[in-house]
């Protein structure tokens, strides 16, 4: 019985082991990742101390990666007078009938401490949505959701390597060789956080537009409920807790 019992134990030690191992291997380190990089849901290695950017389920193909200097002025950093900043483009490569096509992930790797100096959250455009979870500027954790209609977003795919909008050309060029496949009316969802003394995240959902959000008050309620939700956890990814990073459900579904 002895025996047994320790083959059991062995056995599930072991079991766990290699489940533990394939999770660490499914995640990519950020300084591997250069377009053509396929990422799963386990997402993105920060380091041995970070928890890793979770991505929604699926396969996401790398269609674009850049890396700038972001200043630090004014007393924003103790040390570093600049810190780096990755910007990835990720397409769905199994999208199925989830609306969400289109990822744009933007993260300090860097813990270095630094403070943000954030602004009110609001949205300049008035049909859009905007979500500031009752945080204000000035809080240790902050986090801003905004949303807004694209259309004639396969045009504005095309057009964005030689286009004059500096954030379509940094980060929809890569999507330009497969706007054909995308739909021509989204919904682009930016949640924006950063954490005082530490990390700023920013990751932007390009969604399938299941109807009119600026005037469907039901669809507006829909897109708003997950917004809300994703912040959250977002929140959670920049307080280095681990988290998964659920889509939005379709919408026609939801009815």
């Amino acid at each position: 019985m002895r025996n047994s019992h320790t083959a059991r134990l062995t056995a599930c030690l072991w079991t766990g082991l290699l489940a533990l191992a394939t999770s660490t291997q499914a995640q990519v380190a950020y300084d591997k990742i250069e377009p053509g990089t396929t990422l799963t849901a386990s997402g993105i290695a920060l380091g041995l101390f970070a928890k890793p950017i979770p991505l929604p389920e699926g396969n996401w193909a790398v269609v674009s990666r850049t890396e700038v200097d972001l200043p630090l002025t004014g007393g924003r950093s103790d040390g570093p007078s600049s810190t780096p900043r990755v910007s990835l483009t990720l397409r769905r490569l199994d999208q199925g009938d989830s609306p969400l096509f289109a990822v744009v992930v933007q993260f300090t790797p860097n813990s270095i401490p630094i403070n943000w100096g954030n602004r009110p959250c609001t949205n300049n455009n008035p049909l859009g949505l905007v979500d500031n979870f009752n945080v204000d500027a000035n809080v240790m954790l902050y986090a801003c959701a905004r949303g807004d209609a694209l259309y004639n977003l396969r045009q504005i795919v095309k057009d964005a390597p030689t286009g004059p909008d500096n954030w379509f050309k940094a980060h929809l060029s890569g999507l330009a060789p497969h706007a054909d496949e995308l739909p021509n009316s989204a919904v682009a969802v930016d949640i924006n956080s950063n954490k005082f003394r530490g990390k700023a995240m920013n990751i932007t959902f390009l969604l399938r537009a299941d109807a009119n959000a600026d005037v469907n008050l039901a669809y507006r309620q829909h897109l708003q409920a997950w917004m809300h939700d994703t912040g959250l956890r977002w929140m959670k990814v920049v307080n280095n807790d681990a988290t998964d990073l659920p889509g939005p459900a379709t919408y026609l579904a939801s009815k």
